[in-house]
């Protein structure tokens, strides 16, 4: 199990090292083109881990609105979940400034069009959390994690960060709660070991945000997060089934 799970790594590795070249040049014209790039990335990670996503809906999606993508947090896996559970939309990371410091993966990051935060400046990060609203109107969708780090993966979420909530409110676009089921049990919050298996991301309703106040908006994605949590049951309507994504 160790020797493969270090033959899983370095096949990532090997992969970001490949794909991160192409996919800062491809930023450098067009940050669409590079979430293509993005996207063959997450698929070839996905393959070489044996992991496998399946996408559910709890209602269809236009595939040409703008949303704010709100979901629980509680594996590195997440991220490639969440890719590959929603192919239609373009999506933006609000990821913290820490991030960019990564080898390959931090340098790709700084050449793209995602929000990056300095969470350690207030003011900064309120100012770059406005600035994303041009480009959510020009047809970019955001993808944040509340929480702002992983959670235990228990269903139960940690206290939300204020900044996506004031995205969200500024651009008007509406909140959809996205769970992610099962990433912890192929990567855990601490350890290093990646487990094949099946990863299920359960894509919620959106939620308006006009006319309500940031505290009670917080509260009531968390309400819907908590209910579509690992363990809770699913919430009506009959939920739309996507095809399995490897």
């Amino acid at each position: 199990m160790v020797v493969l799970s270090v033959l899983k790594l370095l096949g990532i590795a090997l992969n970001t090292a490949l794909m991160a070249p192409p996919f800062v040049v491809a930023g450098m014209i067009d940050g669409r083109w590079a979430y293509r790039v993005a996207r063959a990335w997450v698929r070839i990670n996905l393959l070489v881990s044996g992991v496998r996503i399946r996408g559910e809906r709890q209602v269809a999606l236009d595939p040409n609105a703008t949303f704010v993508f709100m979901a629980n947090h509680q594996s590195h896996f997440d991220v490639l979940a969440v890719v590959a559970a929603l192919p239609e939309f373009q999506l933006r990371w609000v990821a913290k400034k820490e991030l960019t410091k990564v080898p390959i993966f931090g340098w790709a990051l700084r050449h793209s069009d995602h929000i990056i935060i300095d969470r350690s400046d207030h003011v900064q990060a309120m100012a770059t959390l406005r600035a994303a609203v041009e480009k959510m109107r020009s047809g970019l969708c955001v993808i944040i994690f509340p929480e702002g780090t992983r959670g235990p993966g228990d269903g139960t979420l940690l206290p939300f960060k204020k900044g996506g909530f004031v995205l969200a409110m500024e651009s008007g676009m509406a909140i959809v709660p996205v769970a992610v089921r099962g990433s912890r049990n192929v990567l855990g919050r601490h350890g290093w070991q990646i487990h094949g298996g099946e990863v299920d991301v359960l894509v919620g309703a959106p939620m308006p945000v006009a006319g309500l106040e940031r505290d009670e908006l917080m509260g009531r994605v968390r309400e819907r997060l908590e209910a579509m949590a690992p363990g809770a049951p699913a919430a009506s309507p009959a939920p739309v089934r996507l095809a399995e994504v490897r």
